[in-house]
C-alpha cells in the first residue's frame, strides 16, 4: 500500500483568474474554479523551470518528463472559491443560487488596427473572471483544496506552490496567488469540512458518503457512475513540440475524457472514485 500524504492547501487571490471553459458569441466563458489540468500545468511549468539541470539536460522535454512524473506522485482536488468566516474558510460552491452574482465578472476588450487608429473589426470581446473580491461586500476571495503527494515523492512541489500562476491572460498579471496556508493533514480524513472523505490506498481515492450533500467535486467520468447533472467533453489545446505535425502552441488538441460536471449528484451513496490524471475522479481500481 502507498502512503499518501494530505495537504490542505489555501491561497490568495490577488488578481482576476480566467480559466477558459468556451466561447458564447463574444463571451470567453470561465470555469468558476480551478481545474486539476490547469493546476497541474502550472505546477508543471514551474517545477521544471526552478529545476535548471533538467532543462539542461533534457531541453523542452523536460517539461513532458516532470509532468509525467507529477502524474505519478502527485494528486489533487479542484481548487473552489472561499472566503473567511468565523469558522475558517468557507468553501463558495459554484452551484449555489447566488453564486455567480458574488463572484463572477466581465472584461471588455478590443484589438487595435494601428494604422487606421481604431478598433479593429470584428475584436471586440468580453472575458468572464474569477473575482479576487466578492461583487457585493468585497471580502478577499481564496482557493481552497488538497494536495496528495507519496510519501517517496522528490518532487520540489512546496517550493513551486509559492510561485504559480492559473488560467489564461497571465501576461496581462491574471492568475497570480499567494499560498497562505499548505498543512500537513493528519487528524482527519475529511476534505471540505466532511464533503468528502480521503481514502489512502495505492491510489489516491475519494468518498461521498453524506446523503445531504453527494455533490461531485470534480469533473467524473461519465461511464463510471450514475449521477444526476450536465455532461460536457474536456478537450484542451497543448503544446507538443515532439509531434511531426500540430507542433506548436495550442495546435495540438487533447482529449481527457466525457465527464459529468462538478456540482452533479450522485444517484446512490456512498460511493468512491479513484483521482485519475489532472483531478479527473473515475471509478476506483480493483487493485
Amino acid at each position: 500500500m502507498t502512503a499518501w500524504k494530505v495537504s490542505h492547501v489555501i491561497f490568495r487571490l490577488t488578481a482576476p483568474i480566467h480559466i477558459g471553459c468556451g466561447k458564447s458569441g463574444n463571451l470567453q466563458r470561465t470555469y468558476p474554479f480551478v481545474t486539476g489540468r490547469v493546476f497541474w500545468g502550472a505546477l508543471t511549468a514551474r517545477i521544471t523551470r526552478n529545476n535548471p539541470e533538467a532543462l539542461q539536460q533534457h531541453g523542452h522535454r523536460a517539461y513532458q518528463l516532470i509532468g509525467e512524473q507529477i502524474h505519478r506522485e502527485i494528486a489533487y482536488t479542484y481548487f473552489y472559491p472561499a472566503v473567511k468566516s468565523s469558522v475558517g474558510f468557507e468553501v463558495r460552491w459554484p452551484w449555489e443560487d447566488d453564486f455567480n452574482a458574488r463572484h463572477i465578472r466581465t472584461y471588455a476588450s478590443t484589438a487595435l488596427a494601428y494604422p487606421e487608429q481604431q478598433a479593429e473589426e470584428a475584436s471586440l470581446h468580453e472575458t468572464e473572471y474569477l473575482s479576487p473580491v466578492t461583487c457585493d461586500t468585497v471580502k478577499q476571495v481564496y482557493l481552497r483544496g488538497y494536495v496528495f503527494v507519496k510519501e517517496s515523492s522528490t518532487l520540489e512541489w512546496q517550493k513551486a506552490l509559492g510561485q504559480l500562476q492559473f488560467g489564461g491572460e497571465r501576461c496581462y498579471g491574471w492568475g497570480d496567488v499567494e499560498t497562505i496556508l499548505n498543512d500537513d493533514q493528519t487528524t482527519t480524513s475529511e476534505l471540505f469540512d466532511g464533503q468528502a472523505r480521503f481514502v489512502d490506498g495505492d491510489f489516491p481515492v475519494v468518498e461521498l458518503s453524506d446523503p445531504s450533500e453527494g455533490h461531485l467535486l470534480a469533473h467524473t467520468e461519465a461511464n463510471c457512475c450514475q449521477a444526476h447533472g450536465q455532461t460536457e467533453p474536456l478537450v484542451g489545446r497543448e503544446w507538443r513540440s515532439d509531434n511531426d505535425v500540430n507542433r506548436y502552441a495550442g495546435q495540438h488538441i487533447a482529449f481527457n475524457a466525457f465527464c459529468f460536471k462538478p456540482g452533479s449528484t450522485v444517484a446512490s451513496l456512498p460511493c468512491q472514485f479513484q483521482i485519475g490524471k489532472y483531478g479527473i475522479w473515475k471509478t476506483k481500481s480493483p487493485h
